[in-house]
C-alpha cells in the first residue's frame, strides 16, 4: 500500500521571494485559512454550554460558569484568588490543619493577575480559550512533522481534537462505571478544552516539549523553549512530566532501532529534560515537609478496569495499529507473516496487562512494580520493532502503546497520567483514514466520507456538550452535591464573605446532600458551599474538598454530627467550633433544614453568633467578640 507521507513540502514559487505579500503568504502557508476556521469552530463549540448557562441565568442569581467537577475547579479558583491578592506561595485553604503553605503554581499565579480586574471564573475561562488556541497551533505544527500531505494534516488535527471511543453507546451522566471517554476528560482532547482551564495549558506545554525534542534532532534552537515548557509543565501538572519521561524513553529505543539516533540529539533532549529537575525537587521538598501537601499528593486516584479504557478509546485502537503498520515510514515493510505476528504480540501485551491488573489491581506490592516495569519495557520494545524512521510517527506509536501502560503505573495517582491519551491513537488513525481519502477523487464524496469518520469517531463529544448543558439546566454538577447557580440568598452570603472575610477566618458549612430520583438522575437537596466559598472568597474551610482536606470523610462526618445533626447540642457545637476556630457558620433554615432535620441555629450557637446574611433558606452567622 502506497504511503501518503512526504518528507517535506516546498513553498510554491509564486509565494516565495521578498515581495509585498511574501510575509503574509508565508504565514498563511504555515497556518492556512482552513486551520483558523477550525480554531474558531473549536473555541466556539467549547463555549456553547457556558453561553447557554449565562443565557439561562435569572435576575438575582449568580452563574458560577463552571460545570464539570465543580469542586476541583474551586481548588483552582482558590489558588487564583490568592494570586489576585498578591500571593506567590499558596496555602491549602480547604483545611485548618497546620501546613507549610509554600505551594507554587505558575499558571494560576498568572490567571490571578487577570482576576484582579475580572471575576475569577471569567479569568479561568479566558485562560482556557487562550491556551486552547495556543495548543491547536502546537498541534498543527506537530502534524507537519508527521506528514507532508495537506489532506493528512487536516485529518490528523481534526481527529486529534475530536477523536474518542464508544462511550456514546454506554452513556451515563453520573458515575465512573462507563468507558473512560464518558467521564475522564483529561484523556480526550475536546472535553479537556471544554471543561477545565488547566488542561489546555498542560496540553500546550506537552506539545511544546514534544515539538522541541523533535526539533532538537538537528538544532539547539528549540532547546530553550522546550526547557521553559518542561519547567512550567512540571510545576503546574507534574504528572504530565512523568508521562513525557516514560514515553520519551520509548522514543529513544525507537530511534536506536530505526538508526535515526544521534548523540547530539540525545544531549539536546537531555538538556530540555534537566529543566524539569528544579520543580521536581520542590515537589519532593514539599511532600517531605508539608503534611497537608503530602496528604493531597497521596489521594488515591486509581484507573478503572482495562476494558473500560479500551472501550473508551474504541475504534481508534485498531485504526491506529493499522495506521502504524501501513502508513508510517519504516526501514523495511512488514511481511504477511510478520504482520500476523505483530498483531498477535500487540493483543498478547494488552491481555497480559489486563491479567496483571486484575490480579494485583492498584497494589503497590514490590512484585507489581517490578512486573509493571518489565511490561512497560515490553511495550516500548514492541514499538521499537516497527523501526519507524520518521521520529514524530515513532513518537505517536510509542505514546499510544505506553499511554495505556501508564494508566496502571504503580502509584496512587494512576488516573492522572492520562493527559492526551487519545491523541496518538487519533493521529495514527488519521494517517490511515487520510490515505484512504487520497484515493477518492470525487471531492463531494471525499467530504462525505470525512464527515462520516468524524461523526463515528467523535460522537461522544456531542454527549459531553449535552451533559454540560444539562448540568446548567438542572443546576447540579456531575458531583451531585454542587450547584451551577447560586440563588439570590446564597449570592448575598458569598458577597458578604467576600467583603468581610479576614485572613484567619474559618467557615463551617454543611456538606451537600442529594438523592437519586431515577436511573442516572439526581436531585440536589442541599448544596455543598464549602469549596465554593473557599474558591470565590478565599475563606478557609474545615471539610472543604474530598482530596484537599486530609481525612476528609472523617472530618465531614464529625462536622455533621457535632453541628448539623438532629442530635447536635450546644456542647457538641462548642467543641467543633473551638477545635476549628470557626468565625463564620452557614446553617440551612426552614424547609432546607428539614432535609436532614438540622437543629435551629439558636439551639446550638451562643448569643455571640449573629445573623449577617440570608435568613430564609440559609443563614450566615458570624462570631462577634
Amino acid at each position: 500500500m502506497k504511503s501518503p507521507i512526504h518528507e517535506s513540502t516546498e513553498t510554491p514559487k509564486e509565494l516565495s521571494g521578498d515581495g509585498p505579500f511574501a510575509k503574509s503568504a508565508r504565514w498563511q502557508d504555515k497556518y492556512p485559512l482552513w486551520f483558523w476556521g477550525f480554531v474558531l469552530f473549536v473555541v466556539f463549540v467549547s463555549c456553547v454550554p457556558y453561553l447557554y448557562g449565562a443565557w439561562k441565568t435569572i435576575e438575582g442569581e449568580t452563574y458560577l460558569g463552571l460545570h464539570m467537577n465543580l469542586d476541583d475547579q474551586m481548588v483552582y479558583a482558590a489558588w487564583t484568588k490568592q494570586a489576585s491578592e498578591g500571593k506567590f506561595f499558596f496555602e491549602n485553604l480547604f483545611t485548618t490543619d497546620p501546613q507549610l503553605g509554600k505551594n507554587v503554581n505558575l499558571y494560576f499565579f498568572v490567571i490571578g493577575q487577570l482576576a484582579r480586574w475580572i471575576w475569577i471564573p471569567a479569568a479561568m475561562h479566558i485562560g482556557r480559550i487562550v491556551f486552547t488556541v495556543l495548543f491547536l497551533l502546537q498541534l498543527f505544527s506537530f502534524t507537519k512533522r508527521v506528514t507532508g500531505s495537506p489532506l493528512a494534516q487536516k485529518v490528523l488535527v481534526v481527529f486529534a481534537v475530536f477523536g474518542a471511543g464508544l462511550g456514546w453507546l454506554f452513556w451515563k451522566r453520573y458515575g465512573q462505571e462507563s468507558p473512560i471517554d464518558v467521564w475522564q476528560p483529561e484523556a480526550f482532547t475536546f472535553p479537556s478544552l471544554m471543561t477545565n482551564t488547566l488542561f489546555p495549558v498542560s496540553l500546550w506545554l506537552m506539545f511544546v516539549v514534544w515539538n522541541s525534542i523533535l526539533g532538537a534532532k538537528d538544532s539547539w534552537k528549540p532547546v530553550l523553549p522546550g526547557a521553559l515548557a518542561a519547567f512550567v509543565l512540571t510545576n503546574i501538572h507534574t504528572y504530565d512530566t512523568l508521562n513525557i519521561a516514560i514515553v520519551g524513553f520509548g522514543l529513544l529505543l525507537s530511534t536506536i532501532s530505526a538508526k535515526t539516533f544521534s548523540k547530539d540529539w540525545l544531549i539536546r533532549a537531555f538538556v530540555i529534560a534537566l529543566a524539569a529537575v528544579p520543580p521536581v525537587l520542590w515537589f519532593v521538598y514539599l511532600r517531605a515537609n508539608d503534611p497537608v501537601f503530602a496528604a493531597r499528593a497521596e489521594t488515591p486516584t486509581f484507573s478503572p478496569p482495562i476494558p473500560l479504557v479500551l472501550l473508551g478509546i474504541g475504534l481508534l485502537i485498531p485504526l491506529a495499529w493499522l495506521g502504524a503498520v501501513f502508513c508510517t515510514k519504516r526501514t523495511s515493510p512488514l511481511t504477511p507473516s510478520s504482520l500476523i505476528l505483530s498483531l498477535f504480540v500487540y493483543v498478547a501485551l494488552l491481555f497480559a496487562l489486563q491479567i496483571l491488573h486484575k490480579t494485583w489491581g492498584a497494589s503497590l506490592d514490590a512484585r507489581w512494580i517490578g512486573v509493571w516495569i518489565l511490561l512497560a519495557l515490553a511495550f516500548a520494545l514492541y514499538g521499537a520493532s516497527f523501526r519507524i524512521t520518521n521520529p514524530a510517527q515513532a513518537l505517536l506509536l510509542v505514546w499510544s502503546l505506553l499511554g495505556i501502560v501508564l494508566l496502571y503505573y504503580p502509584g496512587l495517582f494512576q488516573r492522572k497520567l492520562a493527559m492526551g491519551l487519545s491523541i496518538p491513537f487519533a493521529m495514527l488513525a488519521g494517517l490511515l483514514v487520510s490515505q484512504g481519502l487520497e484515493k477518492i477523487h470525487r471531492f463531494d464524496f471525499r467530504r462525505l466520507c470525512t464527515l462520516a469518520a468524524i461523526v463515528l469517531l467523535g460522537a461522544t463529544n456531542l454527549r459531553w456538550i449535552q451533559r454540560e448543558i444539562e448540568m446548567a439546566r438542572d443546576n447540579i454538577s456531575i458531583t451531585t452535591v454542587h450547584p451551577i447557580y447560586l440563588d439570590s440568598e446564597l449570592t448575598e452570603i458569598i458577597e458578604t464573605l467576600e467583603k468581610n472575610r479576614k485572613a484567619n477566618d474559618v467557615l463551617l458549612s454543611i456538606p451537600g446532600y442529594s438523592r437519586q430520583v431515577a436511573e442516572d438522575e439526581w436531585e440536589l437537596l442541599l448544596p455543598d458551599l464549602n469549596p465554593i466559598a473557599t474558591g470565590l472568597t478565599g475563606i478557609r474551610t474545615y471539610a472543604g474538598h474530598w482530596s484537599e482536606t486530609p481525612n476528609y470523610l472523617e472530618k465531614r462526618t464529625e462536622l455533621v454530627n457535632m453541628l448539623y445533626s438532629q442530635g447536635a447540642t450546644m456542647e457538641s457545637a462548642n467543641r467543633i467550633l473551638e477545635k476549628t476556630k470557626a468565625t463564620y457558620v452557614i446553617f440551612p433554615l426552614g424547609e432546607k433544614a428539614e432535609v436532614i432535620s438540622s437543629p435551629f441555629p439558636e439551639d446550638v450557637l451562643g448569643s455571640e453568633w449573629k445573623l449577617v446574611a440570608g435568613g430564609a433558606s440559609y443563614g450566615l452567622y458570624h462570631l462577634e467578640r
